[in-house]
Parts: C-alpha cells; structure tokens; sequence
C-alpha cells in the first residue's frame, strides 16, 4: 500500500556558526525539523556540528519577494 501522508516541500537553510554537541540544546527548537553535518574538530579535538534547518517553501510567497 503506498504512503498517503501529504509532504510540504521545503528546503534545508544553514544555521550560521559552527556548533559543540553540548550547544545544540541552545539552538534547536522543539517540533522542527534539522539536518546535522560534522564540520571537523577545533584544535583540542572536540567535534563541531554544522545545523540546517528545514524550511518549506511557499511558492506563492517566495514569487511576492521576488517581485516586490
């Protein structure tokens, strides 16, 4: 049986920086939807996290920005 669940299209748009596991608490909100990168390591070794974060995409609206 195919999946009936509608889908709303969206795009993934960085978070800037560069975040420590102990710092995600701080920067992703509840109910959203996220992509996690490894961005490498600082100098002592700890793994740094790039976050993007998925944003749908209204059409009607992004054709309104674009012309205005």
């Amino acid at each position: 049986m195919a999946d009936m669940t509608s889908t709303v299209p969206c795009e993934l748009r960085r978070i800037p920086g560069l975040y420590r596991r102990w710092e995600l608490a701080q920067v992703l909100k509840s109910g959203e939807d996220y992509h996690l990168e490894d961005a490498g390591t600082t100098s002592d070794g700890t793994a740094l996290i790039a976050v993007f974060q998925s944003v749908p995409t209204d059409l009607k609206n992004s054709y309104s920005e674009a012309v205005t």
